[in-house]
Formats: structure tokens, C-alpha cells, sequence
């Protein structure tokens, strides 16, 4: 699911040099309708790590800092202030689609992503994506100040744009950088993950090294409402989280457009994944292209390469299926004489028909 906000912000003023890309996001979830859950979720995560987190049920922000004992929560005042802005903001903005939608009744979503990154302890990216029921609504580049919307009662008016414009550049902008600089300062031994990453390998024992090279793989299925062939490029196992992935076709690169996926997503063991799938017609397959799936990392000197063909995928499916329809047709042959009395001599010949081919399909 897509998402956005208004990134829940902490002051802080220490300086933390950096030559890697560190990210500070804020996700908030607003739910209309009767569900199980708060009507609205806001969490703070430095390196994909939790760190803060609040719901309108308890209607405080709490910390999620586990390693460390008695940790209180700072400007209090600010980040309350913070918080009522984006409840209002999220809750006028989903009541909009759903009138803009003719939607007044069941549970519906509107969600809020921000994120600003350090790169050698320079802002390099700052940005906010929304999304309503699952569909992206609207986009701003904090840097550039270039707004992306999908919604007509989303777009800024002259005066709006400069106040916004002034209101990033001279607030937010840098109240991130200061506040992902005090979490990496204050809390380096967990968000810079020095000799944190576990090696499966070994049974979780740290690594020396804090890179992990990827896993690369093509994954194929059909889609079940399509009956198109979906083509996935995988790459797991990572660390760093910073990866280049590309998907080509006769070893040009597919467009972006008819692409899916491309999202970096923490695994569970403190590495990350990626995925990019494209759907290929049986017009395309019949095309004989090759696919190729191509990733670049720190960890690797060079890209990793795993291709995909369509035609030599086939070719073997097809001689698995006849093996298999032969051993069945041979097995039953067996089995039959077996029940109406024949001699052992027979019983014995159907038997190796089945050893001689499954050896014939070990050969190929």
C-alpha cells in the first residue's frame, strides 16, 4: 500500500558527520468507518527502526527506543502541535475523496509518507506521497518544491504554494535534518548498525563486516485473473539498503511505466529486500525476448546478472510433463498386471521401464 504525512519532528542540534544515506520517515494512517483500529496511526522510524509512535486511542506519543531504559519524550509542546495539524489535514483530505468519490458509508484509508535523507550528512531527499484507498493522490517534492497531484482540490494556489514553499525551506527542512542527526548521535550503535547484522549462516553471530551482498533471483508465475506470465526481479539479503536493480529485455532496460515494485523493504534479520515484476503477454513470450535481471551493490565489485528465458523455461516444463505422464502411464501398467496375476518376469520389465526413465530424465 502507497502512502504519506507530515513528519512527526523532534528538535536537536547535534552534529553527526555521515558517509552513508541515512533516512528519517514518518508514516500516518487515517481510517473513516467502524473498525478495530485507532482512527489514526502516526509512526517515526530512523533506518526503517521505529523509534516513536502514537495512536488516537492513547493520545500521546510514546517511544519505542527499547534499548534504552527510562527514555522520555522531548518537546512534548512541538510535536503535539504537530500532530493536531496532521489529524486535521488527513482527516480533511480523505473527506474530500470520498464526496469526490460519492463514498459515504464503510472503512476507508487515506495515508501519509514523508521521508528526508542524509547523504555525507547533506540533505539529498525530501519528500511527501499520499494515498487514498490503496491509490497514490498526490506528491511534493520538498527540495524542489514541485507538487504532483492527481486530485483537482488538491492543487495550491499561487499564495498557498509560497506559503508552503517558505514553510519547508525555513522549517521543516531543516528541523529534519537536526532531528535525524540527534537520533543517529544519540542512538548510533542501533540506527548505524555496526556489527549488528546477523549472519544467518552462523546462527545469528554478528558480522565483522556490515555489508551483506544480495540474493538475485527471477521468479515466474501466472496471474490469476490475467493468465499473464509475471516476471519478478528479487534481490534479498542486503545491506546496506541503497541497491540499483534493472530489469532488461534483450539487454535493453524495461521502462519504468511498465514496471511494479520497486520499493526497498526491511527483512526481518535487519537486511533488506527489493522486487520489480513486469506482466508479460502470450503474444511476448511467444516473442522469444530475454529477460535479464541486473543488481548493483556495495558489497558486490561488480553487478550480479541472472537471466530469464521464456523458450528454454518452456522447452523443460514440456519434457517434465511427458516424463511424468510416461512414469504414471508405466506405473499403472504395472500395478494392473500385478492385480490380474501375470508373471514376475513382466512385473519386473514394467520396473525398469520406470528406472530407464527416470535415469533418461536425470540426463537431461
Amino acid at each position: 500500500m502507497k502512502v504519506p504525512a507530515v513528519v512527526l519532528l523532534i528538535l536537536g542540534s547535534v552534529h553527526l558527520a555521515s558517509t552513508d544515506t541515512h533516512s528519517l520517515t514518518m508514516v500516518a494512517t487515517f481510517i473513516s468507518g467502524e473498525t478495530q483500529f485507532p482512527e489514526i496511526t502516526m509512526v517515526l522510524l530512523v533506518n526503517d527502526v521505529p523509534v516513536e509512535y502514537y495512536d488516537s486511542d492513547i493520545k500521546k506519543i510514546v517511544s519505542r527506543r527499547h534499548w534504552r531504559a527510562n527514555d522520555s519524550i522531548q518537546e512534548t509542546d512541538l510535536r503535539d502541535y504537530v500532530v493536531a495539524v496532521l489529524y486535521s489535514g488527513m482527516k480533511t483530505s480523505l473527506n474530500t475523496m470520498m464526496k469526490r468519490s460519492n463514498q459515504t458509508q464503510g472503512a476507508h484509508v487515506y495515508q501519509s509518507f514523508t521521508a528526508c535523507d542524509l547523504e555525507n550528512d547533506t540533505l539529498s531527499r525530501f519528500f511527501i506521497m499520499s494515498a487514498y484507498d490503496e491509490e497514490e493522490k498526490y506528491q511534493y517534492d520538498a527540495l524542489s518544491h514541485i507538487q504532483n497531484t492527481f486530485v483537482p482540490e488538491f492543487v495550491w494556489s499561487k499564495v498557498k504554494s509560497d506559503i508552503r514553499k517558505h514553510i519547508f525551506s525555513s522549517i521543516y527542512q531543516p528541523l529534519c535534518v537536526r532531528t535525524l542527526r540527534r537520533y543517529l548521535q544519540e542512538d548510533k550503535n542501533i540506527l548505524l548498525r555496526k556489527g549488528t547484522v546477523l549472519d544467518s549462516s552462523r546462527t545469528g553471530s554478528p558480522l565483522s563486516d556490515p555489508t551483506e551482498r544480495p540474493r538475485v533471483r527471477v521468479i515466474q508465475k501466472t496471474e490469476p485473473h490475467s493468465g499473464r506470465t509475471q516476471v519478478s526481479c528479487v534481490a534479498t539479503g542486503f545491506y546496506p539498503r541503497r541497491v540499483n536493480m534493472t530489469l532488461l529485455r534483450d539487454d535493453r532496460p524495461v521502462p519504468d511505466r511498465e514496471l511494479t515494485g520497486g520499493q526497498v523493504l526491511p527483512n526481518g534479520d535487519g537486511t533488506y529486500q527489493l522486487r520489480r515484476s513486469l506482466s508479460v503477454s502470450e503474444e511476448e513470450l511467444r516473442e522469444r525476448h530475454r529477460y535479464t535481471c541486473t543488481v548493483s551493490h556495495l558489497s558486490v565489485d561488480n553487478k550480479l546478472d541472472v537471466n530469464w528465458d521464456p523458450v528454454l523455461i518452456s522447452a523443460v516444463l514440456i519434457a517434465v510433463l511427458v516424463l511424468a505422464a510416461l512414469i504414471i502411464t508405466a506405473i499403472v501398467l504395472c500395478r494392473k498386471r500385478r492385480h490380474t496375476g501375470e508373471e514376475d518376469e513382466n512385473w519386473m520389465m514394467d520396473r525398469s521401464i520406470t528406472v530407464t526413465l527416470i535415469n533418461w530424465h536425470h540426463k537431461q
